[in-house]
């Protein structure tokens, strides 16, 4: 199993942080909120390397942080360049992960994570979900006030954790449980990924060409997913009254 942790975007809402660093390296007690994520992936005995996805105007930053930690950690970690310098020049999440596939030929499962996630669960209870259900799954999260998931992706389960319904950012949201930035991607899956990325390049649909909710939504048309209920505390990191909260 290989993990991507997608680290490529500007953070347009903490400018005052992130004009010259990457928001997945500002600190939370001492240490970056990447390092967070990597010490929970270094629990997970199957993931054999770890790809962090960082645009071009931070590139440097991230091979900083990684030639002074790598020694630290015993997977190997790689930094991949997606090439933008600007937001307007970006092609997405979807794209970025089809490229880190691409250029180290990775034929294998995915774990991906946005980077800005912050949560004290163990990742190894999702894979063995995964493992168990051997299909590509979303890892979600039950918000206390169900007016909070109008910001993010929310969807449906029945009692076999089975999706029912998946929608980006709805006004009237159907229940509280979320979408958190945590993915894991079953390897036969790759194909369709590229497949549902190619068709909304095709479409010109900008929205789902950079929205991993809007391929499991297209994923749901074509087979059964499942979700995976997180327990215990998480924070995506969008807003600096986020960061503040967290730190």
């Amino acid at each position: 199993m290989k993990a991507i942790i997608l680290c490529a975007g500007y953070a347009t809402r903490m400018l005052s942080l992130t004009v010259n660093q990457p928001k997945q390296l500002l600190s939370i007690k001492g240490k970056p909120i990447l390092s967070y994520i990597i010490e929970k992936l270094e629990k997970i005995d199957e993931i054999d390397k770890v790809y962090v996805v960082s645009n071009n105007k931070f590139y440097l930053n991230f091979t900083w942080w990684l030639s002074q930690n790598q020694n630290h950690y015993s997977k190997e970690i790689e930094i991949v360049n997606e090439g933008s310098n600007v937001v307007r020049d970006q092609l997405g999440v979807i794209y970025n992960i089809i490229l880190t596939i691409k250029e180290n030929e990775i034929d294998d499962d995915i774990l991906v994570i946005f980077g800005d996630n912050m949560f004290s669960f163990d990742l190894r209870d999702f894979l063995n979900f995964f493992y168990d259900k051997y299909t590509s799954c979303l890892g979600c999260y039950e918000l206390k006030n169900i007016n909070g998931a109008r910001k993010f992706g929310v969807v449906e389960i029945d009692a076999e954790n089975n999706i029912l319904s998946i929608e980006e950012k709805p006004e009237e949201p159907k229940s509280n449980l979320i979408v958190t930035g945590v993915y894991l991607i079953k390897k036969d899956d790759i194909p369709k990924l590229m497949d549902f990325y190619e068709e909304s390049k095709e479409h010109k649909d900008l929205n789902a060409s950079h929205s991993m909710t809007h391929f499991f939504i297209w994923l749901k048309k074509i087979q059964q997913i499942y979700a995976f209920k997180f327990q215990g505390e998480w924070q995506d990191i969008g807003t600096l009254e986020d960061y503040e909260k967290v730190k």
